[in-house]
């Protein structure tokens, strides 16, 4: 079935750009285009449109107000900004509604590989009652204590880019935010930003001050006391299983760039776990009342109760923000039984840090602690791998207060 793009512009010379440049997706898209926030909008009322891509300067109706209907109206709609001017003001109203920012004039490549990235993540959410709720988000939760520490050092007249980098590098959710930034198009960054230390220093205090302080980019967690799990223990986790992952690549001799992606990915692998708990708490609470009962796998009870996985969660919004379609495919696979041909990917590696931590370090005695798949364990290696995996691990320390 081709998928409905619409394209949105005021000026239709860029529209007819568009279209000759898009040409060849013809057998995949039905392209619809709209000269004005109003023309989308009733447009999408008759079409169901699976993204849309605005400019942002409009008359009228600008790129940000369309989107922010957009997200409301039409939550499972995959939402783009397509711009070429530097505008912290706009680029502000419309970081929330946004998934990604596109700079015009773009190539047809790189549109059209973000379109079908993010189109084939939400393609992972099976669950409709779950995906409209889900596309819906604006920011992922921070934890109090890193957000007021963030603020703190952003408040002062010269504050440290690195120390800064240090405190965002401690939060998953803020991690996660700060990465889709850094690496959208509205940066033209001609290099992939892997780190948030990395980010920090690249976008610079200022930037990041505005972003925080001014534009709310992100919000505190305010624990409800309805919280499925110990959000402290799932950042140790997350932290420790990125540590491993790094640890593992650099063991194997995987090229620089495989190794960020697998941190990267085993940092935010769980980042479904805190979506689903923020914005489907009851459903949450019922997963994991039947975990402790039972003592059986989170996934496993989330794929029998919610028919998906925070696994596929998190791939999905990781995805629709444009992080490398590595990073998204091995947080989807994090807890899959069955191993990837060929020599050890990203997705292994994440997969065995997941396990490796779970196992080493016991941070939860309610949940059943995971073996290795035995077919994933055969494909990398066997036991003995295993085996020297673990003991580097134990090597480094690691603790579940960390």
């Amino acid at each position: 079935m081709k998928r409905n793009i619409l394209f949105v512009d005021d000026d239709s010379n860029v529209l007819q750009g568009l279209r000759r440049m898009l040409r060849p997706m013809r057998e995949s898209w039905d392209m619809h285009f709209a000269t004005s926030g109003q023309e989308a909008l009733e447009l999408m009322a008759r079409v169901k449109m699976d993204a849309v891509v605005s400019d942002m300067r409009m008359p009228g109706m600008d790129g940000p107000e369309l989107l922010r209907h957009v997200m409301r109206e039409h939550p499972d709609a995959i939402r783009f900004a397509l711009s070429g001017y530097s505008d912290q003001e706009l680029v502000g109203r419309s970081i929330a509604p946004t998934h990604q920012y596109i700079t015009k004039p773009c190539n047809q490549q790189m549109l059209v590989e973000a379109l079908e990235q993010a189109m084939a993540a939400r393609d992972l959410v099976p669950n409709k009652a779950v995906l409209d709720k889900i596309a819906r988000i604006e920011h992922l939760p921070v934890l109090p204590r890193i957000y007021n520490r963030i603020t703190s050092e952003l408040a002062k007249g010269d504050p440290s880019p690195k120390l800064v980098g240090d405190i965002v590098a401690q939060d998953v959710g803020l991690s996660a935010n700060i990465l889709k930034l850094v690496n959208s198009a509205y940066f033209g960054l001609t290099r992939h930003i892997s780190t948030p230390q990395q980010a920090v220093i690249v976008l610079g205090v200022n930037v990041i001050r505005s972003l925080i302080l001014s534009l709310h980019v992100f919000q505190s967690f305010e624990p409800t006391g309805r919280t499925s799990f110990s959000l402290p223990l799932l950042w140790g986790h997350c932290m420790r299983t990125a540590s491993i992952a790094r640890t593992v690549a650099q063991a194997e001799g995987l090229a620089r760039e495989q190794a960020d992606h697998a941190y990267i990915a085993a940092l935010l692998h769980d980042v479904g776990k805190l979506l689903l708990d923020a914005h489907c708490a009851d459903e949450c609470l019922r997963v994991y009342e039947k975990v402790r009962q039972d003592n059986r796998r989170v996934a496993e009870v989330e794929s029998e109760l919610l028919g998906l996985t925070h696994a596929q969660v998190g791939a999905y919004l990781l995805g629709l923000w444009g992080l490398p379609s590595a990073v998204v495919h091995a947080v989807a696979r994090h807890h899959a039984k069955d191993p990837e041909p060929g020599l050890l990917s990203t997705a292994e590696i994440v997969y065995f840090a997941n396990v490796l931590d779970h196992d080493i370090i016991v941070f939860n005695q309610h949940y059943a602690r995971p073996a290795p798949e035995p077919a994933r364990l055969e494909a990398v290696g066997g036991v003995e791998k295993y085996e020297a995996w673990t003991r580097a691990i134990l090597a480094m320390g690691l603790t579940a207060e960390e």
